[in-house]
């Protein structure tokens, strides 16, 4: 998420515009819903569904903490009641989404979580209902009356969100409803209706927002069904993964339609929970509806019209991703006014004007990447990878500068073989043998990306005009050791014998994927926006505007700065609360270094707080919990020491400590024995040296995520030293009186 600068310098850029669903007028909900929504859903209490006919569960899912009977959705995607797919008068596409959840709540925790449901209202043909099932067999229905509108769709919980929020526009509304007196035993029980209009008007190409479904849940899963109707003006396409089900095609009850049902079964609950990417784990199947109006659509990845597409030759994907990579040149990039060609043309204005054009390769290169980053850092949003590749290899072009494109997918999700959806496909661009990754606002030329560390990749040329035939070739992107992605902590601790806590001075510095992981919280509410077109030798914002504009200018960056002064000591106060899990008191902050430019890669910030619960007194003696101030440290649950499935610790790296603190006068210090430790083995490294010198005692700490990909039969010397780390937050120190 990006961090928004105040509005009284900076306008919000406006996002690309995109198809926005009509829906009941914003606004207080009509006297009449209760009872219009309550109606509009008692239908569905009566369709045939034998698999919410039982409120009793499978013995073993008798200890979970709550079981989900059954969860089925239902979407109709339907063109011809408005009178056919476009028409002068007629040109809205109608989508029908009906739900049914069922689910039995077996502790504390899992009803606490339920005390609240949730549903959609913008038409007044929807409908919910909802009911609670007592265990001696009394049904009572949740009155709605008191529903209240929800701030943000966030919010909202996944077994209460329609498939096509995303696609909904701000339009979508939300409200909840309190369930007074949901105790453990209680079936919960509701259906939900809704219809939504997207206009087609301005479009015969609509590709819906992929969906991923992945089977795991939060809880057992007695039974969980997707069905999707759809007519023949309708592209389909799923892929099941990991030992999914697959969608299958049946007969729909609509001629001229075709259904595509998805249905899981008896799924119990994930067990490794930490080193995973759900994607690549456990089961899921992604899927896809795509309308067109005519035969002649854009785009390779839509297989054929009634078709249950499942996936795509490498020649495929090259194909579609040459043709939406030469497209791009077209799209607005700020607004209907701009395109990204106009802002490409503008751009290399601006650096002919500045006499950087013709400064050498590789600082030219550097530059046209920080101009890029200097334009994202004014958006509300960033920019695609292919918008951020076509503008860096279009500039570079202007010099001559030839470049390579390359595709790849996120690692989070999968190989290149299992590309379902355009948006799955990354583009980078290499120069020579160093590669260029879509900028942040913070990253710098050449800095990795964790989601594409060490991918399979493909550089693809433009089809040949004659026989149409691209040239494919495969690449390997980069991958970073753990010694490139590294934190170290530097803390020197005073402990203070008049309230019994520790005064700290910690010094952390971030590089390589490390650092791009906590740079936005670490400049958060500092000034670097401010003066970051000096990194590439850019013009002030103060260079074109008149007197009065520059007065306001200097006034409201002044006030921007006081709200950074009150929020950032906050902000610091809060992140030590979380990292120490307990309250600490905020003393200072520095950033030293806000690692954005190459001159200057590592971020460094400088802490300095008081913290409490790290000292115990036993008479005159103290012990003291030294190495605590690394911090609290993962602990792996007994449910989870049995691994089942590959280690993806996301990418290799190092964290270091060095803490010391000055024996107090007229104290020995007893127990740094106890402390030393070593663990290294091929998954890892944990190590803690502690010695006494010259008056203080320093410990040594190095914690070593060794591979970022490791099979399930190294999880034994995973748990070694993630055990050795955690176990040693726990240790003390003796501080005994010499006397």
């Amino acid at each position: 998420m990006k961090f928004s600068i105040h509005k009284a310098i900076f306008i919000s850029i406006c996002l690309m515009p995109g198809l926005a669903f009509s829906s009941f007028a914003q606004g207080v909900i009509d006297e009449d819903f209760i009872e219009v929504i309550e109606k509009n859903a008692a239908p569905y209490w009566s369709e045939s569904a034998s698999a919410f006919t039982t409120n009793s569960i499978p013995e073993k899912w008798k200890n979970e903490s709550a079981v989900i009977i059954g969860y089925k959705r239902s979407i109709t995607f339907d063109k011809k009641i408005s009178g056919g797919w476009i028409s002068s008068t007629k040109s809205n596409v109608f989508l029908f989404e009906k739900v049914r959840f069922k689910i039995k709540l077996q502790d504390k925790n899992a009803t606490e979580g339920f005390t609240e449901v949730y549903f959609r209202y913008g038409d007044k043909l929807d409908g919910f209902s909802a009911k609670v099932i007592k265990p001696n067999g009394e049904t009572q229905t949740v009155d709605v009356s008191d529903a209240v509108e929800v701030d943000s769709k966030n919010e909202v919980p996944e077994f209460f969100k329609s498939f096509f929020d995303q696609n909904s526009g701000a339009e979508t509304r939300y409200y909840k409803v309190a369930i007074p007196n949901l105790e453990v035993g209680d079936v919960l029980e509701y259906v939900a209706y809704t219809k939504s209009k997207l206009n087609v008007m301005s479009s015969g190409y609509v590709e819906f927002d992929p969906q991923y479904e992945i089977c795991s849940k939060k809880y057992p899963v007695m039974y969980n069904e997707i069905s999707i109707d759809t007519d023949d003006k309708t592209f389909f396409k799923s892929l099941s993964q990991n030992g999914a089900p697959e969608f299958k095609k049946e007969e729909s009850d609509v001629k001229g339609f075709f259904r595509y049902v998805f249905v899981d079964k008896d799924r119990a609950t994930e067990k490794d929970v930490n080193f995973i990417s759900p994607m690549l784990a456990y089961p899921v199947v992604k899927f896809q509806v795509i309308y067109a109006n005519s035969d002649k659509v854009r785009g390779a990845l839509i297989g054929e019209k009634g078709e249950l597409k499942s996936g795509f030759t490498k020649e495929e994907v090259a194909k579609i991703a040459w043709d939406d990579y030469v497209s791009v040149g077209r799209y607005p990039i700020n607004n209907a006014m701009m395109t990204v060609q106009d802002f490409i043309n503008y751009t290399w204005g601006d650096m002919k004007r500045e006499n950087v054009s013709d400064l050498p390769e590789e600082k030219f290169i550097q530059n046209v990447y920080y101009r890029i980053r200097n334009h994202v850092l004014f958006r509300s949003t960033y920019l695609s990878d292919k918008m951020f590749a076509y503008i860096f290899g279009s500039l570079l072009f202007q010099r001559k500068i030839n470049s390579d494109l390359i595709i790849t997918t996120s690692n989070k999700i999968g190989k290149l073989k299992d590309v379902l959806f355009d948006g799955e496909i990354k583009y980078v661009i290499r120069v020579g043998d160093k590669f260029y990754f879509n900028c942040t606002d913070h990253s710098n030329p050449g800095e990795l990306v964790e989601t594409l560390l060490g991918n399979e990749a493909y550089i693809i040329k433009e089809p040949a005009r004659k026989t149409g035939i691209q040239e494919i070739t495969p690449v390997t992107l980069p991958d970073a050791a753990a010694t490139e992605n590294t934190v170290h902590y530097d803390i020197t601790a005073q402990y203070d014998p008049v309230t019994n806590k520790m005064n700290v001075n910690r010094s952390s510095t971030y590089n390589g994927i490390s650092k791009a992981k906590e740079i936005d919280n670490i400049v958060k509410f500092t000034s670097y926006i401010f003066d970051d077109f000096k990194i590439y030798f850019g013009s002030s914002p103060l260079d074109k505007m008149s007197s009065r504009q520059a007065d306001e200018y200097y006034s409201s960056v002044a006030a921007i700065k006081e709200e950074f002064k009150n929020a950032k000591p906050e902000q610091v106060q809060q992140e030590l609360n979380k990292e120490y899990r307990q309250k600490v008191k905020y003393k200072n902050f520095k950033l030293v270094s806000d690692g954005r430019a190459l001159v200057r890669k590592q971020l460094t910030a400088a802490e300095e707080f008081e913290i409490g619960d790290m000292t115990k007194k036993a008479g005159k003696k103290i012990l003291v919990n030294l190495p605590g101030l690394m911090g609290v440290q993962l602990q792996i649950a007994k449910d989870e020491r049995n691994r089942t499935k590959d280690i993806q610790v996301g990418y290799a790296r190092t964290l270091s400590w060095k803490i010391s603190m000055p024996v107090p006068a007229g104290y020995t210090v007893k127990g740094l024995k106890e402390l030393n430790t070593m663990v290294d083995n091929e998954a890892g490294k944990f190590s803690c040296e502690a010695k006494e010198e010259n008056g203080n005692v320093v410990l040594t700490i190095v914690k070593v995520y060794k591979k970022k990909d490791m099979p399930k039969e190294k999880w034994n010397e995973m748990l070694a030293f993630i055990d050795a780390a955690y176990n040693n937050t726990f240790r003390y120190i003796l501080l005994q009186p010499k006397n």
